[in-house]
């Protein structure tokens, strides 16, 4: 093992943290272009979606019944679409109310 300290210059430094932004920029790049698993689809399960919705589990359920949205009905788990939740929230979406004096 060395014992040597070694110190560097600003532009060495500048330089270093410039690789760093670069990676940043890279990784963020990847991020943001990754497709989630299974056709790019994000899913909820239904305690995410209550807790996003602030519903309980027991409104959930009766929207189910009712049929307003689809849902996948795995062994010990229910998962919603996310795409298809959003729709839902668009054909519920009032726009406010203006009064023109």
């Amino acid at each position: 093992m060395s014992d040597r300290i070694t110190s560097l210059s600003n532009s060495d430094l500048s330089e270093l943290f410039g690789i760093i932004e670069n990676i940043n920029r890279c990784a963020d790049k990847i991020s943001s272009d990754t497709i989630p698993m299974l056709s790019g689809v994000r899913y909820l399960s239904d305690t995410e979606l209550s807790e996003k919705l602030r519903v309980s589990k027991r409104t959930l359920a009766n929207y189910r019944a009712k049929g307003e949205f689809g849902y996948y009905d795995l062994p010990g788990k229910i998962l919603y679409s996310e795409t298809e939740i959003e729709e839902f929230l668009q054909r519920h979406y009032l726009p406010p109310f203006r009064t023109d004096d």
